[in-house]
């Protein structure tokens, strides 16, 4: 190819040889592994814009599986090889730039380079991947987890069946996800029962119609909605969302919170910006008062938007003496005015008095759950 598009064969084996010098010294372990044959293909790989091509017949190709193989056998991740790829490709980037000035090089060979340097590292870590995967057996326990992310990520049942089959997991008609603190402490459960206790979010996702509270041990959990184990993701983003008002004291805590017991709470913290634009806008009339004055006549005005009768039954419901009320509603009548009897602002009025009863502190402290499903 010429200098234009990638570098030339001689440029791309001088890059060669400093991306494999590098990983003889990131890993000396592998120094007899990363010989010529894996520089050249290295080499080839630069040239190659198309070198999954080469991949399992290239010569050279061998040493990076052989290196993902050791790895795994010497009880090292995945991650040790990804960072010394990645740092190789790093260092030969002095080595492309100096490339580059030499006379007849135009500047888009440093682009192409480093593209085609991205693209190397890209394929010597697949390589490994796939024979460091390849060497290591699963264990149920391993497989079961792998499982549970599969699902939770949203895949479609058809791409996690056979893993399911291998974990030894059947797919109830639905699931629940159960999201609980981190550190909880569960007691034993079946194989109907897929968990990550260990992760900093743990969670569970279990039969929607197995008892859950037998699973506990002294735990707060939260449970989301019940659905098929494709939307098990859905399920999972409530009970989570369930949780953090927990810990907001949003919702009463308890040891076993349901998502279906609070959905008007849900629905009112779906968009918090939104909720709290129409308590603004439909108490404006009172937001200015003294705080005393004002809660008093927030919970007069929600006794009479629910009462059917007059002040004698909305004192009765408050505790206090009829006059009083009627004092309070003339007051109220006068900030209000006619929006007291428009059955649209009513409604209105009714859900930002219940939101504005379930905000309380105007800066709620910080969700300690996420609300995304893994």
């Amino acid at each position: 190819m010429t200098v234009s598009h990638a570098p030339a064969r001689s440029a791309s084996l001088v890059i060669a040889r400093a991306i494999v010098d590098n990983l003889r010294h990131a890993l000396p372990e592998h120094t007899l592994l990363f010989d010529v044959r894996a520089t050249e293909f290295v080499a080839s790989l630069l040239e190659n814009s198309r070198a999954d091509s080469a991949l399992g017949i290239a010569p050279g190709a061998d040493a990076f599986r052989e290196a993902g193989v050791a790895e795994y056998a010497a009880g090292h991740d995945l991650d040790r090889l990804a960072r010394a790829y990645h740092g190789a490709g790093r260092s030969a980037l002095p080595v492309l730039a100096s490339l580059s000035r030499q006379p007849g090089a135009g500047a888009s060979v440093v682009d192409t380079g480093v593209e085609a340097l991205l693209r190397c590292s890209d394929v010597l870590i697949r390589l490994s991947t796939a024979a460091y995967r390849a060497a290591h057996t699963p264990s149920p326990a391993e497989l079961r987890r792998d499982l549970l992310k599969e699902i939770v990520s949203g895949r479609a049942p058809a791409q996690w069946a056979a893993l399911a089959a291998r974990a030894g997991w059947a797919p109830p008609a639905q699931v629940v996800a159960v999201a609980a603190e981190p550190g909880t402490v569960l007691a034993s459960f079946g194989p109907e029962v897929l968990a990550d206790l260990a992760g900093e979010y743990p969670y569970l996702l279990v039969p929607d119609d197995l008892d859950v509270g037998r699973l506990l041990a002294g735990a707060r959990v939260a449970i989301g909605p019940a659905v098929s184990p494709a939307d098990a993701a859905t399920s999972l983003r409530w009970a989570r969302r369930t949780l953090e008002l927990v810990r907001r004291e949003v919702i009463e805590d308890g040891p076993l919170v349901r998502w279906s017991d609070h959905l008007t709470t849900h629905w009112l913290y779906a968009d918090e910006v939104l909720t709290t634009a129409l308590v603004t806008r439909s108490l404006a009339p009172i937001a200015g008062l003294p705080a005393n004055e004002r809660g008093k006549l927030a919970d007069t005005l929600d006794a009479m938007l629910s009462a059917r009768g007059g002040a004698p039954e909305i004192a009765n419901n408050l505790g206090v003496h009829p006059q009083t009320v009627r004092n309070r509603l003339r007051r109220l009548r006068t900030l209000f005015g006619s929006r007291l009897d428009d059955p649209d602002a009513r409604l209105d009025l009714r859900i930002a008095l219940r939101a504005d009863l379930l905000v309380g502190d105007p800066e709620p402290a910080q969700p300690t759950t996420p609300v995304r499903a893994a």
